[in-house]
């Protein structure tokens, strides 16, 4: 049986201390902070994270550290550095506004929790480093319906795909979120960026992906993704702005 602990190698960033231009809160109105209940049970999914919002708030589960920056601050795993300190430890957040609000306050209100409650402190720098860009392929990109006008507002989101007949299966992803969960695989050395331009939110499958990467002799995950997607990953050299993590520490207590 294929397990992800066998496979795995494992939008614009909103300016620090950015203020509100609404009369919306910036501090969620009560938070709870507790360690994940997923990651005590160990096994299949045990590193998979759920992020799902509400008007009035967030809950996350099975969340790390790093993944709460990148969430608040709307970053790329590779534009995280510093956080490795706190690998491992994983949480279920539940946070409410009291309130109404938008998602971007929301965000805002998830970098307060952050620095309240983890005490934490960055700083940014630019890097120049290598990566993929995910592009369209000239005979043009071959991707299921886009489900954008079915889905509820705050629909789940998770943070790796799921392995399902010996294939990938990406769930209501955008494409921003398909390179980061395609980040995440083995068989894929280097971080992809988007360089598609292609919106909305789809369920992608990528057939015996998974069996391929545990295969020597298997098909390579860029040819798959060109052949059954139309997209091609390509080996370029980005600037890249990297938010460190200067200092955290594990949440105080509800």
């Amino acid at each position: 049986m294929l397990t992800m602990g066998m496979i795995l190698a494992l939008g614009p960033a909103a300016a620090v201390g950015e203020q509100s231009l609404s009369a919306e809160p910036v501090a969620f109105e009560v938070a709870s902070i507790r360690p994940a209940a997923m990651a005590r049970t160990g096994g299949e999914g045990s590193s998979r994270s759920q992020i799902e919002t509400a008007a009035d708030g967030v809950t996350m589960r099975n969340i790390d550290l790093r993944e709460m920056i990148e969430w608040a601050y709307g970053l790329e795993d590779y534009q995280v550095a510093g956080a490795d300190s706190a690998q491992g430890e994983r949480y279920d957040v539940r946070a409410r506004a009291g309130e109404r609000v938008s998602d971007s306050t929301l965000k805002r209100m998830v970098e307060d929790l952050l620095t309240t409650r983890f005490k934490l402190q960055i700083h940014r720098e630019q890097k120049a480093r290598p990566v993929y860009e995910l592009l369209v392929g000239k005979g043009g990109p071959r991707l299921p319906n886009d489900k954008t006008s079915t889905l509820p507002p705050g629909y789940p989101r998770e943070s790796l795909p799921r392995v399902v007949d010996g294939s990938f299966v990406f769930s209501n992803v955008s494409m921003g979120e398909f390179v980061r969960q395609l980040s995440e695989i083995r068989g894929i050395d280097l971080p992809v960026v988007d360089r598609t331009g292609i919106r909305g939110v789809y369920d992608i499958t990528l057939k015996t992906a998974a069996s391929a990467v545990l295969d020597p002799q298997g098909p390579s995950l860029l040819t798959l993704i060109q052949e059954q997607l139309g997209l091609k990953l390509v080996s370029a050299k980005d600037p890249i702005e990297v938010l460190v993590v200067d200092h955290a520490e594990k949440p105080s207590p509800d």
